[in-house]
């Protein structure tokens, strides 16, 4: 599972795209980094293979927790919450450092531990899926 990470954004992107999830490259999404939009998520081209990884399980998580009848019952700090704690477990998991990243985005969107805490069931439910995809996608190319 820890593949580099070049092969990891190959393997979230087939993912998406079993989800029903189209991913494109799209320059004009700048300065946001990624775009999820219900079926379809943009990311923004030149990012290094670690920051597209990132990325895409952010957007990904989004996809998965926010496209259905939970939309309504969220805000957008609890949205950028959960999908930025999954992106954090995934690339925690796959031995990519965030660093601060995380943290910093959570309180850029006013999340805080009770934002996260009541989320957490939802957080581990989607990065576990996530991560149990790019197991899966390891084990068949070895």
């Amino acid at each position: 599972m820890k593949g580099d990470a070049t092969q990891n954004v190959g393997s979230l992107n087939a993912f998406a795209e079993s989800k029903g999830v189209e991913i494109r490259y799209d320059a004009s999404i700048a300065p946001a980094k990624g775009v999820s939009y219900g079926g379809r998520i943009s990311i923004l081209p030149g990012m290094t293979s670690a920051e597209e990884v990132a990325t895409l399980a952010h957007e990904i998580a989004h996809e998965m927790l926010h496209r259905d009848e939970r939309r309504r019952e969220t805000d957008r700090t609890i949205r950028e919450t959960e999908a930025e704690a999954v992106a954090y477990v995934v690339c925690s998991a796959i031995g990519l450092d965030t660093n601060t990243a995380a943290a910093d985005y959570i309180k850029l969107y006013n999340g805080n531990a009770q934002t996260l805490s009541a989320s957490l069931n939802f957080v581990q439910k989607t990065a576990a899926e996530i991560l149990n995809a790019l197991e899966i996608v390891e084990e068949r190319a070895a």
